[in-house]
């Protein structure tokens, strides 16, 4: 089957991101589609980027006909800040998230991926990735 940018709603952006992202194995990543305030890595959040939403009133051409593109963003979170994999197990999260990303039926077009950085989540330091997709979509 082909890719497929059909323009989807705002409402269902995560739920299709954590379909193309769910586990297919043991080892592979949970995926947490709502923001948490505890987590167990290596896990995958799924959160929203800043401008979360832009008009797209002759913009972007190349996306088509859309009113509005979101920047999702996936969050790869590799471990706690401390000595060990945490790099490695961190380039393993990312290049999961864009390949299943890039494998799925939906064209999500990449944005970027941030370096490795410092995020705390209910007061623990986390060694993590942002990987952002500007979506298409009407709201």
């Amino acid at each position: 089957m082909a890719a497929t940018t059909t323009l989807t709603q705002l409402s269902d952006i995560r739920d299709q991101a954590a379909a193309a992202l769910e586990p297919q194995g043991p080892d592979d990543p949970d995926v947490l589609v709502d923001v948490v305030d505890s987590l167990y890595p290596p896990v995958l959040m799924l959160l929203w980027d800043d401008p979360w939403l832009t008009p797209e009133v002759g913009r972007r051409p190349t996306m088509g006909p859309c009113g509005w593109t979101a920047r999702l963003q996936v969050l790869c979170v590799a471990g706690r800040l401390e000595p060990g994999p945490g790099i490695r197990t961190l380039e393993e999260l990312v290049a999961y998230t864009v390949g299943h990303m890039k494998a799925d039926l939906y064209t999500w077009p990449l944005e970027g991926v941030s370096a490795p950085r410092v995020f705390e989540i209910a007061s623990i330091a986390y060694l993590g990735a942002r990987v952002t997709y500007a979506v298409p979509i009407t709201v």
